[in-house]
Formats: structure tokens, sequence, C-alpha cells
């Protein structure tokens, strides 16, 4: 709730000339287990969230559930979409930034986020 309270306070402040202009980027540094553990919680995993907002940002899931039946070695989701792939996207596609010369070495593949 305190995510989404401050990113709908920072739209709503937002002039409306720059609501176009303007995306934002957010993701937590650590996905969750999907077992419970004895506290009826979960544990740090791997994977995690990702959310792109903003005017131009496509909307819906950009990548592929990895299913809770196919987990990896250490009971963890497998990850489905490599992160810089997502930084990469929004680098060409958003601020029109080679992303190679920040992201050396990164793969070609990018996420359909930003709307033309």
């Amino acid at each position: 709730g305190e995510v989404d309270d401050a990113i709908e306070a920072f739209f709503t402040t937002l002039a409306p000339a720059f609501r176009d202009q303007t995306t934002l980027a957010t993701f937590s540094e650590f996905g969750r287990r999907p077992e419970r553990n004895d506290s009826n919680g979960t544990d740090h995993g791997a994977g995690g969230l990702m959310l792109v907002i903003g005017n131009r940002a496509a909307g819906g899931i950009a990548s592929e559930f990895p299913g809770l039946g196919n987990l990896d070695d250490q009971e963890n989701l497998k990850v489905t979409t490599e992160f810089r792939s997502v930084w990469a996207t929004l680098l060409e596609s958003w601020m029109q930034i080679d992303a190679q010369a920040v992201l050396p070495g990164i793969d070609q593949t990018r996420v359909p986020i930003i709307r033309a």
C-alpha cells in the first residue's frame, strides 16, 4: 500500500505537461520463495517484481510466469526475464541511449514495455 500511495502521489502532483514525458521504473531487490515458512510468511528468494509506470508504459505483464511446478534447484521460482534487458529497453526506447554503452555485453533481448 505504501508503494502504491507514493506512486499515486508522484503522478498526481506531476504537472500535466510532463505526464507523457515521465516514466517511472521500480523493482524489488529480492524475490520471494513460493513456499510458506514457519511464521506463515515467505523467505527471500530468486526473481522479483519490476514495475514500469506512465502514460507510455505498454501495460500488462511483459514476461512469462515461470509457474509454481517448475522450480530451480533451491526451490525458487525460475527467472524468466533478465532484469538488465528491461533496463536496456528503457535506455533505448525511452532515453534514446545505446544500451551497450551503459550495459557492456548485454544481449539483444528487449522487453515490450514502452508504447511508441
